[in-house]
């Protein structure tokens, strides 16, 4: 009874102890006081045992931040140091308004969480905009951080005004903060405000006030280099977190902007972030890179009112990390992943601010209709990736420079669908140009929706990428004495100050002449169109020129000339065709403030200008277009280019009739796959027959179209088995299925054996890719597992460039292309993955910005449940989907058919995707998440709809199984994240080894209901294993699953093996050996990857580690002294007699009994993890005694050696009589005995010692 309730009060205090913050803080509801500081000022306190905020009262100013132990993150130094403002104008006034509140209200105060306001209306007069404002905060229970939003309104009869910029500012401790982030690849420590103070001589000023040169930085590195707070702006879309991280605090300052519904400009509109402060800003609207016409003017009569926010203000500690930048960064991208999900916030108390319930959703297609580019197709393209907004309604474009009302973006998918959910209520426009009426509540379906882009004829030339930027033209390097290092060999390399000025210097005697099938954008175009620097402070204008020849010209037909501009800055564009001088036959005007040269932009507001050009003013051979800036009156006034490009999706070829994939087409590479191999994208099969043991290529000998209409093709290549050992005895069905507008390939086989067919073992199933080795160098299989990776040539030991290791597929690299590598051990093992996480891998070309992923959408068709791991991507560059193998399994994992047995099982669909992402600053990230948001669309579309086979049963040809599974462990408990699967009938955990059927896996939810949905029809066992419990568990009847069928189980309890209260137990029942102590790895042979990684196991030789840990005895745990994360090797391994040769081990466990029951019987319950060629002897009190248990020979997992941390579970339940312990100090001795070399062993899951049943 002692030992339940100690029980029962430990599980409390770890129920407890989940309810603390990520922080380890002690959190509270939180508390509002108001109190009169020191100085004779109101302040309000809001303390929720995280952090602790102090605002100024009434004005609403946050004063202070205290947060793990630092008294106030922000700088005290300031009055201003966390707040609000506005820029404003009306009649014969200017000003910025700091926006201090007169009015301080509690709104809320609940154990949940506080929602205070500063407010202000406006009482007429000139000192404040005409606007009633006020600012919220919210600071919520277990939230490491305040809410704040602001709702601003206008009534009717106010005086017309101007608002500019509104913002929300945050100025930072100055002696903690020093390091930026602004995104994964621009962040960097920072130079102070003292760097860059021009009057005391600490800098230089440069052609603009924000952009200084820094001459005497308190920190040399930062000398002469240039500081301005544009080279840090972001576009909206980009722009969900920035901050500040103290590396000395190990502190982290984030402003996180879940939504971009508040901001106006649209998802590409720029601006500003953090910069040197340290500061940190939240733009709701401003005029950067847009200019004046970004303000928002008021007209008498007109009312007004908008919610500017909420906005996270979010702070995150990290004190245990050895790279607290990386850590903080990933946290804050995290939370923000969380925000984003959670909007819009339910906890809001503004009546302004809509919940999601009164909130609409529009969906649609949006699909592309560019006659030329589709001539003979008989289908329009889905707008891949398109922009596709709701905003107020006006013209085309117009919410580029809309700031009253809200806007809501996404993108389309590779198909052109797309979702705009979370509307608020109102009237929009679809950009381009359908009008919608959103209700709250309203499930809007615009089906497919048409964008004619502007052409009024096939294309002669073009310059440049549609992509509304000037990104792929010609970046000149920046000057090395007024460089930002932060942009050296960066994508934004535009960002680096004074760009402008090397036009002159790359043009000293003319101006750029582009020729067209001569000249290439990315070296000939300069990617602004300046002006000319003279001398000293005067300008001229430039003429850009572009060369074309035709061979024929219609002189009674109209040219078009599509010009789109991607900003311009107080300038006028002539254009003229083969006469620089004549007359304009176009003019912009003045056009733009954008400013976007200036302020290291790349584009500003996007302009398409469509210019006829009658025949009249074309020649049959040379001709020239002149493009003149005319305006000149500084460095800043110019333009930037976009234009126009085109291209398809994939072709795929097959050998015939063999049905290898020989080649794969895909945005202008001529081949995905690589062409020195023949076999590079095919299936294969090992198979033992009869003095027979074989690869078998499955070459198909009949070629089939199964299917081919507007929708899709299926294709068949299929063998049949007539005789002869030269095939494993199968028929073999492989197909291929290609859809409409589907950027990849689906792939399935159907195996089939017939009764009369002689017996046969079955190894491993798959299907392999070989690729590109000029393209793909950069592999990834999970978030945290992803690398560039050493090639094919790197592992040649035949020619020293690389050293065997103790098994054949690990080599070290002594001699690799790319010396980071050298020394590093490369193993495909290493980056094996479990099944049930095991949907997506593949690789990427940075070369090409180009994707190449193998999606498995579903785990039905694979052997060995979801624990099972398999291979997935290693070096080649190979990918690799594995339907069957005995990896961590060992043989027992072979298919063995015998004589009179027929089987037909069908392996897949997978689905090879491939993506791409031309304009991405990382598209390692954006193509890695892409193909991660395609595996949920795939794994949401099974079972698929289109697969032709009759083997493959449709959603509404299968079943549903429901039920709840509980725990009776002495108390009767939900059985929390268990797994819980149907497989074919066998013993209990029968499915680790089951090959020939199919199974069906999933999680209990956290009460322990289930659902297991889209089941074949057949004949089941209910099996599953609950985290924490030792044990597997089998309902007790079989489950027949019809087609259509919905079964409730209702209740299953499963009891987990215990014969007694728990004297001691070592590790956590998890099936695997995770958290036992993993020895680092020796630094000469070791994968980078897995440094400081959870999966530290996965290093090459950790086993070697043993010997030299303990060199003279071998491991002694103490019960209630040894700490098995630190004392427990993660595998029992052999010892290493430094020859060659190996002896057993013997591992004992030391414990305390202070009372022995000598007639009753103890139970040792010993849950092994893997066992590889292993022999496990257990003795009590007496090493040399007879084995009380032996496993006798067991396991071929191989785990130890392929760094997995388990292969298959196995439990032994021991009985130990009482006469055999002692009272006081007791032994147990495990001891594996068998030792030919150094991978016999076996890792352990859960130990525990039960003490005689009190029944």
């Amino acid at each position: 009874m002692i030992l339940q309730n100690i029980a029962s009060s430990l599980m409390i205090c770890f129920l407890l102890l989940l309810l603390l913050p990520r922080n380890g803080i002690s959190a509270r509801a939180p508390t509002v006081q108001q109190i009169r500081s020191r100085h004779g000022t109101r302040e309000v306190i809001v303390d929720n045992g995280i952090i602790r905020v102090s605002f100024s009262s009434p004005q609403g100013l946050i004063t202070s931040i205290k947060y793990k132990g630092i008294d106030n993150v922000l700088n005290p130094h300031v009055r201003n140091r966390g707040y609000w403002d506005i820029t404003w104008q009306g009649e014969n006034i200017r000003g910025l308004d700091g926006i201090e509140g007169t009015n301080f209200r509690i709104i809320t105060q609940n154990e949940e969480q506080v929602e205070i306001s500063f407010s202000r209306k406006w009482k007429g007069g000139s000192k404040h905009i005409p606007l009633n404002i006020d600012k919220r905060y919210i600071i919520r229970t277990n939230t490491s951080g305040i809410y704040a939003y602001g709702v601003f309104e206008r009534l009717s009869e106010w005086p017309e005004v101007e608002m500019g910029q509104v913002r929300i500012v945050f100025k930072l401790n100055t002696d903690r903060f020093r390091y930026m982030v602004v995104a994964d690849d621009r962040q960097r420590q920072m130079p102070t405000d003292n760097d860059r103070d021009i009057h005391r001589g600490h800098a230089k000023a440069l052609a603009y006030k924000e952009a200084v040169q820094l001459i005497r930085p308190d920190d040399l590195r930062f000398k002469n280099q240039v500081d301005d707070k544009y080279q840090y702006s972001c576009e909206v879309k980009d722009n969900k977190v920035h901050g500040w991280i103290s590396t000395k605090s190990h502190v982290g300052f984030w402003l996180i902007s879940p939504s971009g519904e508040y901001r106006s400009g649209g998802p590409s509109k720029q601006e500003l972030t953090s910069h040197v402060g340290p500061t940190a800003i939240t733009s709701f609207t401003s005029g950067h890179y847009v200019g004046r016409d970004m303000e928002t003017r008021f007209k008498t009569g007109e009312a007004w009112k908008k919610v500017f926010g909420p906005v996270f203000i979010y702070l995150n500690s990290d004190s245990t990390s050895k790279n607290p930048r990386h850590s903080l960064w990933e946290d804050a991208k995290r939370q923000t992943e969380e925000e984003v999900e959670a909007w819009p916030y339910d906890f809001v108390e503004s009546s302004d601010f809509p919940s999601r319930q009164e909130r609409g959703t529009v969906t649609g297609r949006l699909l592309v209709n560019d006659r030329y580019i589709l001539l003979n197709s008989l289908f329009l393209t889905p707008a891949q990736s398109a922009y596709i907004g709701l905003a107020p309604p006006g013209e085309a474009g117009s919410w580029q420079k809309n700031t009253k009302g809200y806007q809501f973006w996404t993108q389309t998918n590779e198909t052109g669908y797309f979702t705009i959910d979370n509307v608020r209520p109102g009237t929009y426009n679809l950009y381009g140009w359908v009008p919608v009426n959103v209700a709250a509540g309203s499930q809007i379906s615009l089906d497919r929706v048409v964008f004619e882009p502007p052409r009024n004829g096939p294309t002669l030339w073009e310059i440049g990428v549609p992509d509304r930027t000037a990104r792929e033209y010609f970046v000149p390097e920046p000057y090395k004495d007024k460089m930002n290092p932060l942009y050296l060999n960066h994508t934004d390399k535009f960002r680096q100050y004074g760009l402008w000025q090397r036009y002159t210097e790359l043009y000293p005697n003319h101006d750029l002449v582009y020729t067209i099938g001569v000249s290439n954008y990315s070296q000939d175009w300069f990617y602004a169109h300046v002006t000319r620097n003279i001398h000293d402070s005067t300008y001229a204008p430039t003429t850009w020129q572009i060369v074309f020849q035709l061979p024929y010209v219609n002189r009674r037909g109209s040219y078009t000339l599509q010009l789109a501009l991607a900003s311009a800055a107080r300038a006028n564009l002539q254009v003229r065709f083969n006469s620089e001088y004549s007359r304009p036959l176009f003019s912009t005007g003045n056009i733009g403030r954008d400013n976007a040269i200036a302020r290291h932009g790349i584009h500003g507001v996007y302009r398409l200008y469509t210019i006829n050009v009658p025949g009249r003013l074309l020649r049959t051979g040379t001709n020239t277009i002149y493009l003149r800036q005319a305006k000149a009156t500084g460095p800043f006034e110019g333009l930037m280019y976009d234009y126009i490009l085109d291209n398809g999706i994939i072709r795929v070829s097959f050998s015939s009739p063999q049905g290898l994939i020989t080649s794969i087409k895909y945005k202008g590479i001529e081949n995905i796959l690589n062409p020195h191999v023949r076999t590079r994208g095919y299936w294969d099969i090992t198979w033992q027959g009869e003095n027979i043991r074989g690869l078998d290529g499955i070459e198909g000998t009949n070629f089939r179209i199964i299917t081919q209409n507007e929708e899709q093709v299926e294709i068949s290549f299929s063998r049949k088995w007539n005789g002869g050992s030269k095939h494993i005895p199968l028929n073999i069905d492989k197909r291929y299925i290609i859809r409409t507008n589907t950027s990849g390939i689906y792939a399935y086989g159907v195996f089939e054996r017939l009764s009369e067919w002689p017996e046969v073992e079955m190894g491993q199933v798959r299907i392999v890719f070989k690729l590109n080795t000029d393209r793909f160098r950069y592999m990834v299989v999970a978030d945290d597992r992803q690398r560039q990776m050493p090639t094919d040539n790197d592992r040649d030991i035949h020619r020293g460039h690389a050293k065997a290791l103790a098994y054949k597929e690990a080599v070290q690299l002594i001699r690799p292309d790319d010396l980071r590598f050298k020394n590093q051990v490369d193993d495909k093992y290493q980056y094996s993955c479990e099944v049930k996480d095991n949907k997506v891998h593949g690789w990427i070309s940075t070369k090409s910005h180009v994707g190449f992923w193998l999606i498995s959408p579903s785990g039905e068709y694979r052997s060995g449940g979801p624990s099972k791991q398999e291979l997935t991507s290693h070096v080649g560059p190979t990918a690799i989907t594995s339907f069957t193998s005995g990896h961590y399994v060992g043989r027992d994992m072979e298919t063995r058919f015998k004589t009179g047995e027929a089987w037909k099982k069908v392996f897949g669909p997978v689905f090879i995707y491939l993506n791409s992402d031309s304009t991405s600053k990382n598209p390692r990230h954006s193509l890695w998440e892409d193909a991660k948001r395609q595996t949920e669309e795939e794994v949401e579309a099974w079972p698929y709809d289109f697969v032709e086979s009759s083997d493959f049963p449709s959603r509404q040809e299968r079943g549903t199984v429901t039920g709840r599974l509980l725990v009776n462990d002495r108390f009767l408990t939900p059985a929390q994240s268990a797994y819980i699967g149907l497989a074919p009938p066998g013993e209990a955990g029968s499915w680790q080894k089951n090959t020939k059927g199919y199974q069906f896996w999933t999680q209990t939810n956290e009460t322990g209901y289930f659902t297991i949905d889209n089941v074949r029809p057949g004949t089941y066992n209910l099996y599953g294993w609950v985290p924490g419990f030792i044990g597997d568990f089998q309902y007790q009847n079989r489950v027949n699953v019809a087609a259509g069928s919905q079964i409730s189980l209702d209740r299953v309890v499963f009891e987990p093996p215990r014969n007694g209260p728990t004297l001691w137990e070592i590790g956590v029942p998890d099936r695997t050996a995770r958290e036992y102590f993993v020895p680092e790895p020796y630094k000469d042979k070791m994968n980078p990857l897995y440094l400081n990684h959870t999966d530290k196991f996965r290093q090459y030789g950790l086993w070697q580690r043993y010997t030299e840990l303990y060199p003279n005895h071998d491991l002694v745990y103490t019960i209630g002294v040894s700490n098995y994360s630190q004392d427990w090797f993660y595998a029992h391994v052999t010892r290493n007699n430094r020859d060659s040769t190996y002896v057993p081990t013997t591992w004992q466990i030391v414990f305390q009994l202070p009372y022995v029951n000598r007639r009753g019987s103890y139970t040792l319950q010993l849950a092994l993890a893997s066992a590889a060629r292993a022999n496990l002897q257990v003795r009590f009190n007496s090493e040399d005694s007879r084995p009380l248990f032996s496993t006798g020979n067991i396991g071929r997992d191989n785990a130890i050696a392929r760094h997995g941390i388990h292969g298959v579970y196995r439990l032994y339940t021991i009985n130990v009589p009482g006469r055999l312990l002692r009272t006081g100090t007791n032994t147990i001795y495990l001891r594996q005995a068998k030792a030919t070399g150094p991978f016999e062993g076996l890792m352990y899951d859960y130990i525990r010692l039960e003490a005689p049943s009190r029944a």
